[in-house]
């Protein structure tokens, strides 16, 4: 694996965290997280694959709907950083772990219409 560009992917992990809020996101939240994802300058499919691979396995706990969300507002650029470098060091073989990317692939339906929402905003 190539070693990451932390420094560009970092507000991207940040932006996309926003989407496992538990709170309702307004039109505003939609336009910064859009905002953040244009300018820095992946695909649509790279920022996809960011989403699902780095992202949503670190924060779809908060958007469970069997437990209370542990965050409401939000996560700082140091908190996300740490989080998905922590979740991307660590081991990615054995059959637990094939299993457990492969049920998480799938996003929750709250994180699937707010990824749509964002993506009507992108060009």
């Amino acid at each position: 694996m190539e070693p990451l560009d932390t420094k560009r992917r970092a507000p991207v992990w940040q932006a996309l965290a926003e989407l496992f809020v538990g709170r309702e996101l307004q039109d505003h939240d939609y336009k910064w997280v859009a905002g953040i994802l244009q300018s820095s300058g992946y695909s649509l499919d790279e920022l996809e694959h960011i989403l699902r691979e780095e992202v949503a396995p670190v924060y779809r706990h908060n958007i469970s709907a069997l437990a209370m969300p542990d965050e409401m507002d939000g996560w700082t650029l140091d908190e996300v950083t740490t989080d998905i470098r922590a979740y991307l060091a660590r081991p990615r073989h054995g059959l637990p772990e094939l299993l457990k990317r492969f049920a998480t692939r799938k996003l929750p339906v709250p994180i699937d219409i707010r990824w749509d929402k964002v993506r009507s905003l992108l060009p």
